[in-house]
């Protein structure tokens, strides 16, 4: 055994790649879909490493510790905080070991980690493995912790015992010492004594050592002390105790005393729950193996053994007995009993004996001391320390930092390099865009110092492969908006190198929502995207025209007048009014003539786009036009519609020569035949007024303070009332 302990497996650095490669692809088909790029090479680097494995040994077993994995009998760094995080996720799923064994398919791997990705919140370990089993994992063996099933023949060695046999597994780490006791903290309490006895007796035969022994039980000792239980349960315990070996016997009574001194809650309970003829019985047991008692426990066990009836005053907190540091509920039955063994005096010097002055001080100053005084961290600076993200984030700061010094060996930037490698993947699925920018930052002024030149060079070039780009496209969409400011940093860095593969996303994309960001990343450009977005524009799709008109009006670049002054005749009216926004944020008159021609002769719609742009860019040059519209006579509703988009256009625009034109609306009422449809316009005039000086509108306010409309009255009432201010 101790030789398996020592022997190192050749394959330790695979292995630790494989589990690394494992937790990073996890997240990764997390996030994708099956067939995205992304995916596919996560599962084809795991795949690959099992290979190498698969060469070295038959088949490869993950035992899944409390923070770690064990292989054979080695356990792997306790530190590596990608160990922890997978195998506690691993934990969560109740699984024990998963056993990889060659002639496993890229299927099966994605069908893994589609199984593990699950969330235990609302499942059962019964639901667990019933998902597991809708899986084809004919080459990958899953074990869970199945603590229902945990049994022990006679006669049977621990050797002996199956291999799916949980126990086994924690025995055999117990004893070869590749598991720490603490690891059964969680599992140790659901087992039962009799399976508790064969497991000491298991451990007492291998000789193990009496601290390891004495941790075991006292876990147990605290897990089902902490359960509900009752007179029958400690009846049991007590059978148990009493057909142990003596030396067992004597080691699980002194751990139950140790337990009990040091955990009032416990002791409190425990006398709360049994009667106290029972706990006399247990407190005789104990003496019967002669085993030191601590002074408190002393105190409690001669006020029931050696009990004389004296009166005197309970000490007591509220309705509560107050014995050593541990509170007795008034209504439990051993304060029943030592109220009418006449106890009180016991207790009573009992307490003053161990409670001095001192001790009192003490205690004082424990209730007066303020924790914040102490603390030199708030809870979000805390919180933010432990997060897994910034765990992460600083590592790779510290990396970044010692590449750039001259004190690093080839081997050692080489394997740097890897595992920058494999946190690039994990900051572009995260949206840490910025960490990957520092990378590829340092391996730049790396290049230019040539440190390593052609480690550094290869290492450069993955940051401009169509992978890497591919795989930043791909979490722009899920974590760009979020972090938009890392990813233009990151886009920035790339320069024009950058801007056609943005613009083919664009293209390509269906979602308006990521459409938008990615016009707001590629518009940041400015005059870097010129070229492109022109050469695009021959692209005989309309969307694409479309888009790339919208780029370009984002620039104040002249020469791009000609390029789009034919697509504000097209065919589509969403090409070419974006062609006119693009031409009037330029103040080409072209895109105003065109304008002109929609409100005479255009569409209803078309109208009305017009309208609204010829407000949105203030157009004075149109308001005759505008004006001329107002003044035509209308019937209908539809007619309404245009007339009150024209005069908010007037109102927006704020010329005095709409004013007259209102004047007609509301001194003359010669526009339409109905009069709710004359009202509403009134109301739209009134809305506009804010625009104007008060004097230019004094007498269409000084109208508005005797109409019947409670809008136009009010706003009228407003505007009178800001002149004075």
């Amino acid at each position: 055994m101790t030789e398996t302990m020592e022997t190192i497996p050749p394959d330790t650095r695979l292995i630790g790649e494989l589990i690394t490669e494992l937790k990073v692809s996890s997240r990764t088909i997390g996030v994708y879909p099956r067939d995205h790029p992304a995916v596919k090479n996560s599962l084809n680097r795991v795949y690959t490493v099992l290979q190498k494995i698969f060469q070295l040994r038959p088949e490869i077993t993950l035992a899944v510790g409390k923070d770690t994995f064990v292989i054979d009998t080695q356990t792997l760094d306790k530190k590596n905080h990608l160990y922890r995080q997978f195998a506690q996720h691993l934990r969560g799923l109740s699984i024990a070991y998963i056993d990889f064994s060659p002639g496993l398919t890229l299927d099966e791997l994605y069908n893994f980690h589609h199984f593990i990705s699950i969330q235990r919140k609302d499942l059962s370990s019964e639901e667990i493995r019933e998902t597991l089993s809708k899986y084809d994992l004919s080459h990958i063996n899953v074990g869970f912790l199945d603590y229902e099933a945990f049994s022990f023949e006679e006669g049977k060695t621990d050797i002996e015992i199956p291999q799916e046999d949980l126990w086994e597994i924690y025995i055999v780490g117990i004893i070869s010492g590749t598991l720490r006791t603490e690891e059964l903290s969680k599992e140790i309490g659901d087992v039962t004594l009799d399976s508790f006895a064969h497991l000491l007796s298991i451990l007492d035969k291998h000789g193990i050592d009496k601290t390891s022994s004495q941790k075991i039980v006292s876990l147990y000792l605290k897990k089902f002390l902490e359960k509900p239980f009752s007179n029958k349960e400690i009846k049991k315990l007590l059978a148990f105790i009493n057909e142990l070996p003596s030396d067992l016997q004597e080691q699980f009574l002194s751990t139950m005393i140790e337990t009990l001194s040091k955990d009032s809650l416990i002791t409190a309970k425990v006398f709360q729950s049994i009667s106290a003829e029972l706990i006399m019985e247990l407190f005789e047991a104990i003496r019967s193996k002669k085993i030191d008692l601590p002074e408190n426990l002393i105190n409690l066990l001669d006020v029931l053994l050696n009990f004389k009836p004296q009166a005197a005053e309970l000490r007591s907190i509220g309705e509560n007995l107050l014995v050593d540091d541990i509170f007795l509920p008034s209504d439990s039955d051993m304060a029943d009993v030592l109220s009418k063994l006449g106890t009180k005096k016991a207790l009573s010097d009992s307490f003053e004996t161990f409670s001095s002055d001192q001790y009192q001080k003490e205690i004082d100053q424990i209730l007066e001391f303020d924790p914040s005084e102490m603390v030199s961290i708030s809870l979000p600076d805390l919180k933010r320390e432990i997060d897994d993200d910034f765990i992460e984030k600083t590592f790779n700061n510290i990396i970044l930092e010692i590449m750039s010094s001259d004190i690093v060996s080839q081997t050692e930037y080489l394997q740097f390099i890897e595992t920058l490698k494999e946190q690039t993947t994990q900051f572009i699925v995260t949206g840490q865009y910025k960490q990957v920018l520092r990378i590829r930052q340092l391996l730049q002024l790396n290049a230019e110092k040539e440190t390593f030149a052609d480690i550094t060079s290869q290492a450069l070039q993955y940051y401009s492969t169509p992978e890497f780009f591919t795989a930043f496209i791909d979490s722009l969409k899920i974590m760009g908006r979020q972090s938009r400011d890392e990813a233009w940093q990151l886009c920035e860095d790339y320069s024009e190198m950058i801007i056609p593969l943005l613009m083919d996303a664009l293209i390509s994309e269906e979602t308006q929502s990521f459409r938008s960001l990615l016009m707001s990343l590629i518009r940041q450009f400015g005059d870097a995207m010129v070229t492109e977005a022109l050469h695009r524009l021959n692209d005989s799709r309309w969307f694409v025209k479309r888009n790339m008109l919208y780029l370009l009006n984002g620039c104040k670049n002249e020469q791009i007048v000609p390029y789009v002054r034919p697509y504000c005749r097209h065919e589509n009216p969403k090409v070419s009014f974006e062609a006119i926004r693009c031409l009037l944020s330029l103040e080409d008159s072209f895109g105003l003539e065109r304008i002109k021609e929609y409100l005479r002769s255009g569409t209803q719609a078309e109208i009305e786009q017009a309208i609204n742009l010829l407000s949105a860019y203030r157009l004075k040059e149109a308001v005759p036009d505008l004006i001329q519209m107002l003044g035509e006579n209308g019937t209908n509703k539809a007619d309404l519609s245009q007339k009150i988009a024209i005069i908010q256009a007037l109102g927006n625009i704020g010329d005095l020569r709409s004013l007259d034109a209102f004047r007609q609306i509301l001194f003359r009422k010669t526009f339409f035949l109905f009069k709710d449809g004359l009202e509403n316009l009134e109301v739209e005039i009134y809305k506009t007024l804010t625009n104007y000086l008060y004097k230019d509108v004094q007498d269409i306010i000084q109208k508005g303070l005797k109409s019947r409309n409670e809008y136009i009255k009010n706003e009228s009432l407003r505007l009178t009332k800001m002149r004075k201010q």
